[in-house]
C-alpha cells in the first residue's frame, strides 16, 4: 500500500506540508499564510465540467496563444508561454466535455458576501532543483518560477481551471465584476516554501509562490473563445 511505502518519510512529508502552510504568500497578498485561511473560506478539490465547443467548431489550442498574446503585456510573466502555444505546435483540436478539479478556491480574508475575493490554488509537489546543486533553493526564486510553470505547461492548466470557476461565478453571481472576485491564480511549489523564514525578492515576491493575475477581460475571452466557432481575432 501506497501508506506503508511512505510510511519512512513521514516526518520529512509533515515537515513540508507544514512549512508550505506557514509560509507568507509574498507580493502582493504579503504576510498571509495559507495556514491563516480557515476550514469555512476553503473549497478544496474542486472538480468541475466545462462544455466546450463541438470538434467541429475547430478551434484549436494555438488560439488561447494567440489570444494571450493580444492581452498581455510584454512584462507579463506568462507572455513567453503565451508565443510558445500560439505556435503552430499547439495546432490541436479543442472540443468537448472538460473535466477537473483544482486543488483549492480560498476566499481571502477581505472577501465579503457582498464582495467576495477569491483565490485559486495548486500545489505542486514537483522537485525544480537538481540533486547535487550548491543551492538547491535557487531553483526555486520567483524570477525562474515562469519558466518552470511553462515548462510544465501549468499556464494552460491555470487558465483552464480560472475559466471554469469564471463560469460558475457568471451563473452564480451574474452582477458581480469577476475580474475583482478572481484575484488571481498561484501555485504553491512546496519544495521552495520554507515557511516564515523563506527568503522574498525585492518585490517582496517569496521563493516557491507563483502569483498571476490575469488582465481585465481574460476570463471572459477565454470562455467565449472556448465556446464559439470563431476564435477571438478571427484566426483559428
Amino acid at each position: 500500500p501506497l501508506s506503508r511505502s511512505l510510511k519512512p518519510f513521514r516526518e520529512s512529508l509533515i515537515r513540508i506540508v507544514l512549512s508550505a502552510l506557514e509560509t507568507p504568500l509574498g507580493a502582493p497578498l504579503g504576510d498571509l499564510t495559507l495556514a491563516q485561511i480557515p476550514a469555512a473560506r476553503r473549497l478544496p478539490e474542486m472538480e468541475f465540467s466545462m462544455g466546450l465547443a463541438s470538434l467541429d467548431a475547430g478551434i484549436k489550442a494555438r488560439a488561447i496563444g494567440q489570444l494571450l498574446e493580444t492581452m498581455l503585456s510584454d512584462d507579463d510573466p506568462l507572455r513567453p508561454y503565451a508565443t510558445t502555444l500560439a505556435s503552430p505546435a499547439f495546432d490541436i483540436p479543442l472540443g468537448g466535455l472538460l473535466t477537473g478539479s483544482i486543488d483549492a478556491v480560498l476566499q481571502l480574508p477581505e472577501s465579503t458576501p457582498e464582495s467576495p475575493r477569491l483565490l485559486l490554488v495548486d500545489y505542486k509537489s514537483n522537485s525544480l532543483h537538481r540533486t547535487g546543486m550548491a543551492d538547491p533553493l535557487s531553483a526555486y526564486e520567483p524570477s525562474r518560477l515562469p519558466a518552470a510553470m511553462a515548462d510544465h505547461h501549468y499556464p494552460l492548466q491555470a487558465l483552464l481551471y480560472g475559466t471554469a470557476v469564471f463560469r460558475l461565478l457568471r451563473w452564480r453571481l451574474p452582477d458581480a465584476d469577476l475580474d475583482c472576485v478572481i484575484t488571481g491564480v498561484l501555485y504553491a511549489f512546496v519544495r521552495g516554501m520554507l515557511g516564515s523564514n523563506t527568503p522574498a525578492d525585492s518585490e517582496g515576491r517569496r521563493s516557491g509562490v507563483f502569483f498571476w493575475k490575469p488582465p481585465a477581460g481574460l476570463w471572459q475571452q477565454l470562455s467565449d473563445l472556448l465556446s464559439q466557432a470563431t476564435p477571438a481575432g478571427g484566426r483559428r
